[in-house]
């Protein structure tokens, strides 16, 4: 990767809604779990250039998904949405 363009990462703490700015994230997973999360993030990318979407949540891809075991990824597509604190 020689380009990456500019990023934002928001993120939540457990049991609170309010959205943070983050300088960082690290994700603890196995790495079957970390390719699964790599498909994800290139689906969505597709999925917000073939269908216009605004966002797409890793929750609604994952069978099993559950607040307990997992986190929620949502991918943004910077082109349609204007955060705050962004």
């Amino acid at each position: 990767m020689t380009n990456l363009g500019e990023v934002k990462v928001f993120g939540t703490l457990e049991g609170d809604d309010r959205s943070l700015k983050l300088d960082e994230i690290s994700i603890l997973a196995k790495p079957e779990v970390i390719r699964a999360l790599g498909v994800f993030l290139i689906n969505a990318a597709y999925e917000m250039d073939s269908s216009d979407a605004e966002h797409v949540h890793l929750q609604d891809s994952i069978s099993n998904f559950s607040y307990e075991n997992h986190v929620d990824v949502i991918a943004i597509n910077q082109d349609k949405v204007k955060l705050h604190g962004g």
